[in-house]
């Protein structure tokens, strides 16, 4: 009788048990990270314009494969997003390190043509035409060279520097596209000092004169109408007042209709510097810029980024 009570209490046991397994949380499965996977997921998330999410991805691709022989590519890649969400900081740093870590490696030419390529983007044209002179002085690559004869050019065309800018499109060498590109724009790039300007001087004297008549030189006309009836009215104002032996108010008219007057002035002077600005940005932007940066992986040798030309 006890055998059989003891095989009861066991099966009574076993019985209870069996919900509580049932119910326990079954063993996570293990997860493995190939490095071909992460660095195309990495890319493929770049290419759909997602850059936080490809430089976290980028980043964990470094950090798991640390020996993988994309890491370079990789840490420029991350730049590279950093540069097209617009975080140029952030992009100078990671070529900064490219730089400094291996200046003879072949992603260092093209980390300091990035970092011209950052300045160019961001506008500061006088730091990026100084890289660009470096890459010229330093990288044998010709199609690394060409490159930076073509993006000098359009930045000595952004500090309206025509003729420099028309030299440096003729420097380029090769055939195709890229060289096409900058023989045209060698070309077209003088007509810049033929653009119908405007004297920033001469609106100011004519706003002088007469007032408004600066902003006709510019064809503002609706400014132009502004300015000549608020200082016309103010110099009426004045007058009267002075008429009427109003001097008192006639004086305080006087100091606004000064402030008005050389507000007018000033206002020719700034819109002739404006409409001089507009006049050079569209010419620039009826000239086609043909370069452009396409991020190639090869598998038979170590992964690079190919300059190309946009038709």
């Amino acid at each position: 009788m006890e055998k059989i009570g003891i095989k009861v209490l066991c099966c009574l046991i076993a019985g209870l048990s069996i919900p509580f397994l049932c119910l326990s949380p079954a063993f996570p499965e293990e997860i493995i990270i190939n490095s071909d996977q992460q660095f195309d997921f990495a890319r493929s998330h770049m290419k759909k314009g997602e850059h936080d999410r490809a430089i976290n991805e980028f980043e964990r691709f470094v950090y798991f494969f640390p020996k993988d022989r994309r890491v370079p590519l990789a840490r420029q890649l991350i730049g590279i997003c950093y540069l097209k969400d617009g975080r140029y900081e952030d992009a100078r740093k990671v070529f900064s390190r490219t730089l400094l870590d291996d200046p003879d490696s072949p992603f260092a030419g093209k980390a300091l043509f990035l970092t011209g390529e950052s300045y160019y983007e961001q506008g500061i044209f006088d730091q990026a035409g100084y890289c660009f002179g470096e890459v010229l002085k330093t990288y044998p690559s010709p199609q690394l060279r060409n490159a930076a004869r073509y993006r000098l050019g359009w930045t000595r065309m952004q500090e309206g520097r025509w003729r420099e800018a028309s030299e440096d499109f003729k420097r380029v060498e090769g055939a195709g596209g890229l060289y096409d590109s900058a023989q045209h724009l060698s070309a077209e790039s003088l007509k810049g000092e033929t653009l119908p300007y405007k004297e920033p001087v001469y609106a100011g004297i004519m706003a002088g004169i007469v007032p408004g008549l600066g902003h006709v030189y510019v064809s503002r006309y609706k400014d132009a109408i502004v300015a000549f009836l608020l200082n016309g009215l103010f110099i009426w104002a004045t007058i009267e007042s002075f008429h009427q032996n109003h001097n008192v108010l006639g004086g305080i008219l006087a100091f606004f209709e000064v402030g008005w007057y050389a507000g007018n002035i000033y206002s020719a002077v700034n819109v002739t510097h404006k409409w001089n600005r507009k006049v050079r940005d569209d010419f620039r932007k009826g000239l086609k810029d043909r370069l452009d940066l396409h991020l190639l992986t090869s598998e038979k040798g170590p992964a690079g980024l190919a300059l190309t030309f946009r038709f």
